[in-house]
């Protein structure tokens, strides 16, 4: 399961679940895409993760290949994962580290990673974040 929208300005929020099929992650993928694309002044994604497991390694490359390629035009990504799930951590970080960007970093608590993204955002995106973090759980 995921969601992917686009309330404000340029902040994409994405939410996914487990069970995440393959159809889905290619669908994630291009929705996250589309909205980068047709925003011309970039991209500030928050990204929540409490709900999945494992991404299946063919997932998991798909959306390295989707960070490579956005690399120039993300100003900053956040990841937000689960306490519980040391390997899904692990797995994340891989990726990050793997998409050679230091504008994305991974959270295990919304007060950090709020912390790292508003500096970057409007007022407007701002409150659209504060809004999409109370929503969890």
């Amino acid at each position: 399961m995921y969601s992917v929208d686009n309330r404000a300005g340029r902040l994409i929020e994405v939410r996914l679940a487990s069970p995440l099929p393959t159809g889905e992650v290619d669908a994630c993928i291009a929705r996250i895409q589309g909205i980068v694309t047709q925003n011309r002044h970039g991209a500030v994604v928050c990204i929540e993760l409490l709900q999945v497991d494992v991404l299946a390694p063919e997932s998991a490359e798909k959306f390295l290949e989707m960070m490579r390629v956005q690399n120039a035009t993300v100003h900053r990504t956040a990841y937000l994962l689960p306490v519980s799930n040391a390997i899904l951590g692990l797995q994340v970080e891989r990726l990050i580290r793997d998409a050679h960007n230091s504008s994305r970093k991974a959270f295990r608590d919304t007060t950090s990673l709020e912390a790292w993204l508003v500096p970057v955002m409007t007022m407007v995106e701002a409150q659209q974040l504060r809004k999409f973090l109370s929503q969890l759980g």
